[in-house]
């Protein structure tokens, strides 16, 4: 039969193993590098303090910060919205305030939905198995027929204009 929890289960040891091998390559390779460090430190020859140069430090800077960068697209993009807030007019206000608060409880419960759905056992396969057929289907359909696939090219390149406005 098939059995969720056994291929978790055996994917969970498969991950560990590969986490061991992993932990014990590294632990190998620091020793070899050490064992070589100590070879190269014995076999260095010795310089006296005064022949050695202070170190040099260059640091790369470009024209501007990627904070200051991202304060300043916050700015304009909360200019942008107090110039939207102040066209709107006073009667429409509230609907916007409202259609606002919609959105972010409908993102709040499609994402615990989503959740919820996730943690059903067999749901979740199917609904991506349900995806993946939805997906062949409408590959078959609109890529082997020549006809579909320049239906298909209009429909994007007159989305892109729409959208781009080029």
């Amino acid at each position: 039969g098939f059995d969720v929890h056994s291929r978790y289960a055996q994917h969970f040891a498969s991950f560990t193993q590969q986490l061991v091998k992993m932990a014990l390559m590294a632990r190998v390779s620091s020793k070899v590098a050490a064992g070589a460090a100590r070879r190269s430190v014995v076999a260095a020859p010795v310089r006296p303090r005064a022949a050695v140069r202070p170190a040099v430090v260059v640091k790369a800077s470009s024209q501007e910060d990627p904070s200051a960068e991202l304060q300043k697209q916050m700015n304009d993009a909360l200019k942008t919205v107090q110039e939207k807030w102040e066209a709107t007019s006073d009667a429409e206000k509230p609907a916007a305030i409202a259609i606002i608060i919609g959105a972010v409880i409908a993102q709040i419960s499609i994402g615990a939905t989503m959740d919820a759905v996730n943690k059903i056992p067999f749901i979740n396969g199917f609904l991506e198995f349900v995806g993946l057929a939805v997906t062949g289907v409408y590959a078959y359909r609109y890529f082997t027929d020549p006809a579909e696939r320049e239906n298909v090219k209009k429909s994007i390149d007159s989305f892109t204009k729409a959208v781009t406005g080029k």
